[in-house]
């Protein structure tokens, strides 16, 4: 009997590690619109069995009830000694504003259940967002924080803008792994949007594009075509409540080994999107981009800065296609002309808050005393700090840009407070979670101030 009690207790310990165990690293991330999401999950495996695979998703309104299903694509990842299977699946016909539950089937392997919930799609929508780059695994100091944050209900979408693991390929995407488990309990409740840092670099950011699954064709959507074909993840766009969010790769500036065309087709990409973003801005009136690297550098070494003039010029000002050629594809014009209200970039392990900026001049608010009060030019973020391998660089105290500049580790939160107020939040964790800085950012019109204004 007692023998019997033993191997009973065996098979169900194997069924329960089996069923609820085997599938892990589960992320989520926008789909075209309120009505889509994806579901991303990575099966470790040594060989392809591609055409073995029985991958769907099943969801629904209710725990008890997930009636939708999905198939899931499939497609391996091979690169040296790293072998992994990338699992995609598009949930659709989704009801915006509205909690789901889901629930993924490998083969004989059930996940856990999880739940999200859709975006809303009316103008009132009000959306608070957790911004930040530079999370490593080993360090993730932000994580607890996060995810206290997530179970509160207190973020709607996680902006990761690159530098992931330190990194995705390393010990043969092992790290990799571990850090896609570590990031599983807020990213798959919350969509988790990302961007790549100089740190993905590796076989032309090839692990960055195998773990994620941002869609590349939001404007033009041709909803017949497979997932795989419809994702750009080092480029994209989408618009959440008043905002029409953007992020782009300022990486291609600086692995040209990689390919000059990438730089023309992603700036001919941008301007065609802040186009866009402009002819909807009564709609979503803020304007919203992110990359990884700074277009101004406050930290006092980094090979991609130019440390006399404390700015990466091939991102700002545009790269030389000969050697004495003039400057093209610079962003920092080309933002301020199509309106631009915030940008965030991570990179510099520390959190930087610039006065509205342009062309190295800052400008104050034209409404009060506070800066960002109808801003005269764009606003600079760098968040940087949510946990890396790496120590905190030095700041350059001469730079009188910043305002603002903390050490700690900690992540940003930006919270919608109407149509045309922002209130922006700098979490310290260090300081267990206490918000270290907070300004608000206001406007009354669609357009900013300084889109009525020449600059000299």
């Amino acid at each position: 009997m007692k023998l019997l009690s033993i191997l009973l207790l065996i098979i169900f310990c194997y069924c329960f590690v089996n069923i609820v165990y085997g599938i892990k690293q589960v992320h989520i991330s926008l789909g075209t619109d309120e009505t889509e999401m994806i579901v991303t999950w990575i099966k470790p495996n040594k060989h392809y069995y591609h055409s073995r695979f029985n991958a769907s998703v099943y969801y629904g309104k209710s725990k008890t009830s997930l009636n939708q299903t999905v198939k899931a694509k499939s497609k391996y990842f091979k690169d040296g000694k790293t072998r992994y299977t990338t699992f995609r699946a598009l949930m659709t016909k989704l009801k915006p504003g509205t909690k789901y539950y889901y629930r993924i089937k490998l083969d004989s392997k059930k996940s856990s259940l999880f739940k999200f919930k859709t975006m809303k799609n009316d103008e009132n929508f009000l959306p608070r967002f957790a911004i930040y780059g530079d999370l490593g695994y080993r360090n993730a100091k932000s994580i607890p924080y996060l995810k206290k944050d997530v179970h509160k209900n207190l973020i709607d979408v996680i902006f990761h803008i690159g530098d992931f693991a330190y990194d995705l390929n390393s010990k043969h995407g092992r790290i990799g792994h571990k850090f896609m488990k570590l990031i599983e309990p807020i990213a798959s409740k919350v969509p988790y949007m990302t961007c790549p840092g100089n740190h993905e670099r590796h076989d032309n950011f090839s692990h960055y594009d195998s773990r994620f699954s941002m869609i590349g064709d939001r404007s033009q959507p041709i909803h017949s075509d497979p997932i795989h074909k419809r994702l750009n993840n080092h480029y994209h766009s989408m618009t959440i409540g008043p905002a029409t969010i953007i992020m782009f790769s300022t990486e291609y500036y600086y692995y040209t080994k990689y390919g000059w065309q990438q730089i023309e087709h992603q700036y001919r990409w941008l301007e065609q999107e802040l186009k866009l973003a402009n002819e909807n801005r009564q709609k979503h009136p803020w304007i919203i981009v992110m990359g990884h690297r700074p277009f101004y550098c406050v930290k006092v070494v980094d090979r991609s800065c130019d440390n006399q003039t404390m700015e990466r010029k091939e991102i700002r000002q545009g790269i030389r296609m000969y050697e004495k050629g003039e400057r093209q594809y610079g962003l920092e014009d080309l933002f301020f002309k199509y309106g631009v209200d915030i940008q965030f970039y991570g990179h510099e392990h520390f959190y930087a808050r610039f006065f509205p900026i342009y062309k190295r001049k800052m400008y104050n608010g034209t409404k009060s005393n506070n800066p960002y009060d109808h801003p005269g030019a764009p606003i600079h973020i760098t968040t940087g700090s949510a946990g890396s391998v790496k120590s905190h660089p030095v700041f350059h105290q001469s730079d009188d840009w910043v305002t603002k500049y903390l050490e700690d580790y900690g992540y940003t939160r930006l919270m919608f407070e109407d149509k045309y107020h922002i209130r922006l939040q700098q979490i310290s964790i260090n300081q267990h979670g206490k918000v270290m800085d907070e300004i608000e950012i206001l406007k009354s019109t669609p357009e900013p101030h300084w889109m009525n204004v020449v600059h000299q």
